[in-house]
């Protein structure tokens, strides 16, 4: 203990004298860890904000008809899905392709089905104009993208045409899920209507089913194919199982590029130690000369890389906290019919800053490994002769 003392003490003394190239190498450290720390915060803003989204827009748990058309006896299938206490609500669903169309023009649209009660039970925040139905009347509530392109007002007209003829609907509300996708083309109404206009009678093509625990719906998908082994099966991983696999490859990807600059960081570092001893080799061979062992030169070149990576990695997560934070209460806008959002959200993780810490400090101590090692080798009589 008291030799590492030692070590330490001589280390900060070095890091004193040198103290420009010492702050420099600690600005450089602290930078790195900033960014990364930062962008890291809004690469999970930005994947909890798209998972928040299609968790409320789209079912945890989608049971289809795996060899027939309709879904036969749904109501008692619904029934038997509410007995489950994994499950927090379970209601029939027909979605049809057609297409909506006014005087201004004409488009594809996805038509959903739903029961009044249960969009106004699970979609209601996203609801932001109007109501899901007007009582006495077709309606249909439509995407805010939609209704900008077709410049679509409350209780306007709107034609939905279907392979059985055309049908006046009137915009009963607007919603905006923040998925420009769904924006664009979800087109929403209650069971009932949509049934009559695609003259499907009761059937239904789709049980959308959502979960009290999201993460459990793998488990519970497995477990109801087993009892129904006819139906087809498919959870809200396995539907978006491509976009998060690419948010999940971003942060990868984000993780080692701004890595690797903290890399070149750690070049400046290693070029500072060597450069002290350079200058300091005459004191090593006195040091080396008066007993002290290779391990104990070493070990000051060593405690140097420390001192830097740890007074780094600590200004930087603080100052990478204080930037997230700045971002959460002046967001930066950008442009959503690109990417589904209208800013750029933060959320921070402990974990990421405390890995960006650790990978931080394990390259520090690396870059210090060739310079305590070059120090730890200088032979006292070879250096006294070189200055005699």
């Amino acid at each position: 203990m008291k030799q590492l003392y030692s070590a330490f003490f001589l280390a900060s003394r070095q890091l004193k004298t040198r103290w420009k190239q010492s702050l420099l190498s600690v600005l450089s450290v602290a930078v790195g860890v900033m960014i990364l720390t930062t962008a890291l915060s809004l690469t999970n803003g930005f994947e909890n904000d798209m998972i928040h989204k299609i968790l409320g827009t789209t079912p945890h748990i989608s049971l289809k008809p795996g060899t027939t058309e309709y879904l036969s006896n749904y109501a008692t299938l619904q029934t038997q899905l509410l007995r489950e206490s994994k499950i927090d609500h379970a209601f029939p669903v027909m979605r049809q392709q057609a297409l909506v169309s006014n005087p201004l023009n004409t488009t594809g649209a996805m038509v959903l089905g739903i029961p009044p009660e249960s969009a106004a039970g699970g979609l209601q925040r996203f609801l932001k104009q109007g109501s899901w139905q007007i009582e006495g009347q077709p309606s249909v509530v439509v995407g805010s993208a939609l209704a900008n392109k077709l410049q679509l007002f409350l209780k306007d007209e709107l034609q939905l045409i279907t392979p059985t003829g055309s049908t006046t609907f009137y915009v009963s509300g607007i919603f905006h899920s923040g998925l420009y996708d769904l924006d664009a083309r979800m087109v929403v109404s209650p069971l009932d209507q949509v049934q009559a206009v695609f003259q499907t009678e009761d059937g239904v093509n789709e049980i959308f089913v959502q979960l009290k625990d999201v993460f459990q719906a793998p488990e519970l998908a497995a477990q109801i194919q087993t009892e129904y082994p006819t139906l087809y099966i498919r959870t809200w991983m396995e539907s978006n199982r491509n976009l998060l696999s690419a948010m999940a490859l971003e942060k990868k990807v984000i993780f080692l590029v701004i890595l690797f600059i903290i890399v070149v960081a750690m070049m400046g570092i290693a070029n500072t130690q060597i450069m002290i001893v350079m200058e300091k080799t005459p004191d090593i061979a006195i040091l080396r000369a008066m007993g002290a062992k290779r391990r104990q030169i070493s070990q000051i070149f060593l405690c140097q890389g420390i001192m830097i990576g740890g007074i780094g990695v600590a200004l930087g997560a603080a100052l990478g906290v204080g930037l997230s934070l700045y971002l959460s209460y002046f967001p930066v806008s950008i442009p959503g019919d690109v990417y589904d959002l209208d800013h750029l959200p933060v959320h921070m993780e402990l974990f990421d800053f405390v890995s960006v810490a650790a990978a931080t400090l394990v390259i520090c101590i690396l870059a210090s490994f060739f310079p305590a090692r070059r120090a730890s080798r200088a032979e006292p009589m070879s250096v006294f002769r070189r200055h005699i």
